[in-house]
């Protein structure tokens, strides 16, 4: 079975962030070989009989909600929340005897063909891009301390791929201006079939004073089809519970590869009291009329790699940006934009980017300059398969 193990890096992508990534301390064959036996257990691709289409599915969760959860058990129960116990259920029923707990998270690792030959029937797959996660309050208002997991599963291997996790005493303060969840995810690309949906998976407490005064802030399970679209487009979708509205901006990335980033400090230093971002935007060919009047490009959001807000921008002694996010999906057709904001305490803005050209692996390398330092932003590409 191809697996497509990424041989050690080459220079140019920094070894400490590869590994933080691949959860690894150095390149350790012994994990590989662990990790290819595990998959080697699980089918290559899902099962023909196993596939339903959206309706099907939400039909199903609809039929099992009485039967899975006695409403006189708990009648604070929303029916998202109610169908969040059900896809459980039904989730260590249908995938656990194959891809293991509930709670286990992908074994998939960026970068699988990065320097590995692909399987002959990789090819430019969709994709689902998560550029945000906005949470409010439909009562109380904020600020107020959130803590939990936001993640998605796929075809590939039915396991979590987190987005957003966040222990109750490492929670993060939302505010009237910043209601956004800083993400740390995709560990990989998503990838987005017409036959099986992405599962977005929500879970999210709001933090008490003490821990019996912690609330449910939101739980939530979102399928995602594939639509048969000619366009990488952008979209919105919110929901509400008691507590919370959470509000996805998603991408459909057609055609697309895997782009892992990383940026490094060659010369000069980040000064104290400037605020930095780092942030993608990947473009595709824009919809023509009449498509275009219902789509909504993905070059008109950014991907935040990096905030750092009040805080100093993080950079290792070896001058790597330990940046919160990666993993970006990239339309074939378009083009990938790295660049980089500064501003202190004046407000002026230093800005400096980079354009990639997508490829099906090996990696790219730019240099960025803004005034103060020089930035090496090199992309480590990847087709996504099974």
């Amino acid at each position: 079975m191809k697996t497509g193990r990424p041989e050690p890096p080459q220079p140019g992508i920094w070894v400490d962030d590869v590994w933080n990534i691949l959860g690894m301390k150095e390149y350790d064959e012994d994990w590989w070989a662990k990790w290819e036996a595990n998959l080697g257990a699980s089918p290559k691709k899902p099962e023909a009989e196993r596939e339903e289409s959206e309706e099907e599915w939400e039909a199903r969760m609809r039929a099992q909600l009485n039967a899975d959860v006695d409403p006189d058990e708990d009648l604070s129960l929303s029916d998202e929340a109610r169908r969040a116990i059900c896809f459980r259920s039904d989730w260590e029923s249908f995938w656990s005897p194959e891809y293991g707990a509930f709670e286990d998270t992908t074994r998939i690792p960026p970068m699988r063909f990065t320097f590995k030959k692909a399987p002959s029937d990789a090819m430019h797959e969709n994709a689902l891009q998560m550029f945000s996660v906005k949470v409010t309050a439909t009562t109380g208002g904020l600020p107020f301390d959130v803590f939990g997991m936001v993640a998605m599963r796929d075809c590939i291997d039915h396991n979590r791929n987190i987005v957003f996790c966040r222990t109750r005493d490492k929670c993060q303060t939302l505010t009237e201006e910043h209601p956004y969840l800083v993400l740390t995810g995709p560990t990989r690309a998503a990838m987005l079939e017409m036959s099986t949906p992405v599962m977005i998976e929500v879970d999210l407490t709001l933090k008490g004073t003490t821990d019996s005064e912690d609330e449910k802030l939101s739980s939530l399970v979102v399928p995602v089809m594939s639509s048969n679209t000619m366009y990488s487009h952008m979209w919105k979708c919110a929901y509400t519970s008691k507590l919370s509205t959470v509000e996805f901006t998603l991408g459909h990335i057609i055609c697309s590869v895997e782009a892992t980033i990383f940026v490094r400090v060659t010369s000069g230093s980040w000064p104290d009291g400037f605020r930095g971002q780092i942030s993608a935007v990947a473009s595709g060919d824009d919809a023509k009329p009449p498509f275009a009047v219902y789509r909504t490009s993905v070059d008109e959001e950014d991907f935040v790699l990096l905030d750092s807000g009040g805080e100093k921008v993080p950079v290792t002694g070896d001058g790597n940006i330990q940046l919160s996010r990666h993993v970006i999906s990239v339309d074939t057709s378009g083009e990938l934009k790295v660049y980089v904001k500064a501003w202190g305490g004046d407000n002026n803005v230093i800005e400096a980017w980079e354009v990639f050209k997508p490829l099906d692996a090996g990696r790219s390398n730019n240099m960025l300059d803004i005034s103060f330092c020089k930035m090496d932003v090199t992309v480590a590409w990847s087709l996504i398969s099974y």
